[in-house]
């Protein structure tokens, strides 16, 4: 049903957010000349799930004496480095979709743990004093027709009605004009505004790849891709075309491209192609008292968040312009779609009001691609692997990681040191069961992809 993703393609394209990287003294960064030939765990992939799994390990109790970390290309260069910098919990629009696949209980725990992501998000960057533009405030998700307007209500509702806590979460504002003078959209139905926080992802990651390579003697290997991980007593060799590294335990941090190397992932873990623009305001939304005071999920599967620092709009989103077919399956990150660009450029006047004219200089200044991983049920893989003793995997975010991955590693981290998985907080359902491992794999087109593509623009994370 579905062919491998390969390995990331050699000459992607530069994000807003790498393009401000280009002094980057990880830019590649081998921290030992060779490669070592064996480490205590290695990780592949280095974009925010192995970052922080290494750092969660490093920093935690009796850390691995010796941790080596794996990429393909440059250090976080995939899909973290590629998204809208928005960590934002989903604090009950997607509820009905996950009691659908896991029951009520699961459900809540799900929404829980995006709550603690941002949480935990917060805490790790004011304790290691990471200069990321870290932002926190309100989010709001603007209904602009009568159908987003119905599916938000009766998310909420069926939430409220599961006993989900959505006082000091959730606000909702059901009158029109009110709606439409808090958001400065004409065309709002309502507003629903909770908790969000905006970031530049790729700083965040460097800053703790730094830290774990200077101060707990983390190994990191850009430029190495791994081409299989082969099981052996006691451990695994993991292969890659610079030479093996033994280890006792491999964490599979690789998203989208995890079925390459673990082939039972097909069809449940698979490629999405998804774009993002940075868009310089006109002064109607410019200047301290114009500008946007809160990131926007927008009522056509857009994303929006306004930098306090610097003024700028990060816009994301456009899937309706391309047909569902070209964008799963599709690792090419190399270039955005001219047609989604289009349709991103045009949507601005049309959803704020009195944005004007744009000047020489103003409008969308670049516009970039990534691949996201996505799952059948729309959450990751995150635990040991059945029948593989020492693999791991966190994996299959959906777009939605910048929300969810901190706990996630978090929680994996103490169980690759032997923790128990109750301790970690994290929703069961996350584990790659035999159960879940042995449900159907996705579908390959069709009605039911159109509505997972839907479901899942929301977070551009």
């Amino acid at each position: 049903m579905d062919k491998s993703p390969g390995y990331p393609r050699p000459n992607p394209c530069l994000s807003f957010w790498l393009q401000g990287a280009r002094s980057s003294p990880l830019l590649g960064h081998r921290t030992t000349e060779a490669l070592p030939e064996a480490a205590d765990v290695v990780i592949i992939g280095s974009g925010l799930s192995g970052a922080a799994i290494a750092y969660f390990l490093l920093t935690g109790p009796n850390p691995p004496a010796r941790v080596a970390l794996l990429e393909a290309r440059e250090a976080c260069d995939g899909a973290t480095a590629r998204n809208g910098g928005h960590c934002r919990p989903d604090c009950y629009r997607d509820y009905k979709r996950y009691k659908s696949a896991f029951g009520q209980e699961q459900a809540l725990k799900v929404i829980q743990n995006e709550k603690d992501t941002l949480k935990l998000v917060t805490e790790v960057i004011e304790k290691e004093n990471i200069d990321c533009d870290f932002w926190r405030g309100d989010s709001y998700d603007v209904p602009m027709t009568q159908s987003v307007e119905d599916e938000l209500a009766a998310a909420y509702q069926e939430f409220v009605d599961d006993g989900g806590p959505v006082d000091g979460f959730v606000e909702r504002i059901l009158d029109p004009e009110e709606a439409r003078k808090l958001t400065r959209c004409p065309s709002a139905r309502a507003v629903y505004k909770s908790s969000a926080a905006t970031l530049w992802p790729h700083k965040l990651v460097l800053h703790l790849l730094r830290l774990c390579i200077e101060k707990h003697r983390l190994n990191l290997q850009t430029h190495t891709p791994v081409r299989e991980v082969l099981q052996k007593t006691g451990g695994w060799i993991v292969k890659t075309d610079r030479g093996d590294v033994a280890t006792a335990q491999v964490v599979y941090a690789t998203n989208a491209f995890t079925a390459t190397l673990l082939p039972e992932f097909l069809g449940r873990i698979w490629p999405m192609k998804g774009q993002c623009s940075v868009v310089i305001p006109t002064k109607s939304y410019s200047g301290l008292n114009n500008m946007l005071t809160a990131s926007y999920n927008l009522t056509e599967n857009e994303y929006l968040m306004q930098r306090p620092k610097d003024g700028v709009i990060i816009y994301g989103g456009g899937r309706r312009f391309m047909p569902i077919e070209k964008l799963r399956g599709n690792t090419d990150d190399s270039a955005p779609y001219p047609e989604v660009i289009k349709g991103l450029k045009a949507e601005l006047p049309l959803y704020f009001e009195g944005w004007g004219d744009e000047a020489l200089g103003e409008g969308m200044m670049h516009a970039w691609s990534g691949i996201m991983g996505y799952t059948v049920e729309a959450v990751p893989f995150v635990g040991e692997l059945h029948n593989k003793p020492g693999a791991f995997i966190c994996a299959g975010h959906h777009g939605h990681g910048m929300a969810r991955i901190m706990t996630c590693a978090k929680g994996l981290a103490a169980v690759i040191q032997g923790g128990q998985w109750e301790s970690t907080g994290l929703p069961e359902c996350f584990q790659p069961s035999p159960e879940r491992m042995s449900a159907p794999a996705a579908a390959p087109a069709g009605g039911w992809l159109n509505s997972i593509a839907k479901w899942a623009w929301r977070s551009g994370a």
